[in-house]
């Protein structure tokens, strides 16, 4: 095993500690700092509290909570559909916070709920939001399903003794959902009672990142047993491997039938959807890569463990590199002509605004919480 694996591992160790639910095997999260935006403002959860930054000028606009959650925040807030914020946290809550509506004696956000208590363990994934329905998995291997309106636990779908960190993907041509399980395997639920439709093979080795659905219901993942794997979608069967040379920690993006994706080796892949075949050789950034690239157009942007911002062409080149500092383990967030990194271990600044059309050339401002 590499130094980088080892530093990584012994890095991500510090957060699942404490996990219960864990077993034997080391596991990690695709999100240290969780961070999420709309048109105005982003969001960033970050250690002990989540910041409303605005995204014009990075000046902060509210620190939830008030006093630091001491158990913290790791995974990416999620927006509801009426400009709510849901943030999952250490502590075992899910909190359901209003952006718009701060409390005048604090100047944090006001809660419209907190699950009660009955979410047993850590949350570490980000929640699905079906209908009026939330999807919150929990390091304790149940998702619950939980009214948007109330904050109420509708029902409890039990799914494994390994650990759930992977947001849920819907699946809308089948009306079902896919979690990915730490027990090696994929699940496809049904939305309207919550019934299982079916659970893959072993599929090798864990699986902590989202996974991606194309249009026609295929789900991907990539897993800790050094492949991206593609499941039909009806059926859970395999369909096609393709071997990476090291872990897939995060899971793929998919555009225009072709699958982008790393590896802890630092191994940017392009794949075709189809098929599984190599659409291109292999990039190698600078460091290992612990999450999802995003994409704008022709670009794909990715962050790596080290310091840096990589622009790559779809058709396989690095483009542009933008030195940020720190360690970037979550991915980058594209916010209008903005793009946002959110680095670690890089002295007070949390968060960074960059050019999307010239990221190494222009900085649009650096984000350091007011005390």
């Amino acid at each position: 095993m590499n130094s980088k694996k080892l530093y990584l591992i012994s890095t991500l160790l510090l957060l699942s500690i404490f996990i219960s639910a864990c077993s034997s095997s080391v596991y990690a999260s695709t999100s240290w700092h969780g961070l999420t935006a709309d048109a105005n403002f982003a969001y960033l959860a970050a250690g002990t509290q989540v910041y409303g930054v605005d995204l014009n000028t990075g000046i902060q606009k509210w620190k939830f909570p008030a006093k630091p959650n001491a158990k913290g925040f790791y995974a990416n807030p999620v927006l509801t559909p009426d400009g709510q914020l849901l943030v999952p946290s250490y502590d075992h809550f899910l909190y359901n916070i209003d952006p718009n509506n701060l409390d005048p004696s604090t100047g944090t956000p006001t809660t419209k709920w907190s699950s009660p208590p009955d979410l047993k363990n850590r949350l570490i994934a980000s929640p699905l939001i079906i209908n009026n329905s939330v999807y919150q998995p929990s390091s304790d291997g149940n998702v619950y399903v939980i009214d948007l309106a109330t904050g109420a636990i509708i029902s409890k779908i039990s799914i494994s003794k390994e650990p759930l960190w992977a947001q849920p993907v819907e699946g809308a041509s089948c009306k079902c959902f896919y979690i990915a399980s730490m027990n090696h395997s994929v699940y496809s639920f049904k939305i309207a009672d919550n019934s299982q439709l079916w659970r893959s093979a072993d599929l090798g080795g864990s699986i902590v990142g989202k996974p991606a659905v194309g249009p026609d219901g295929t789900v991907y993942v990539g897993t800790f047993g050094s492949e991206l794997v593609a499941l039909d979608g009806t059926t859970g069967s395999v369909k096609w491997r393709f071997s990476t040379k090291d872990w897939v920690w995060a899971g793929p993006i998919l555009d225009n039938n072709s699958l982008y994706f790393g590896d802890l080796s630092g191994n940017f892949y392009a794949v075709n959807a189809a098929d599984g075949s190599a659409l291109w050789t292999p990039i190698k950034p600078n460091n290992s890569i612990v999450d999802t690239a995003v994409i704008s157009r022709t670009n794909l942007y990715l962050t790596t463990e080290a310091d840096s911002l990589y622009t790559i062409s779809t058709a396989g080149t690095i483009t542009n590199t933008a030195v940020v500092g720190g360690i970037m383990y979550t991915a980058p967030v594209i916010a209008g002509d903005k793009i946002l990194v959110a680095p670690t271990g890089f002295g007070t600044t949390l968060l960074v605004a960059l050019s999307l059309e010239n990221p190494s050339g222009s900085q649009k401002w650096a984000f350091t919480p007011a005390k």
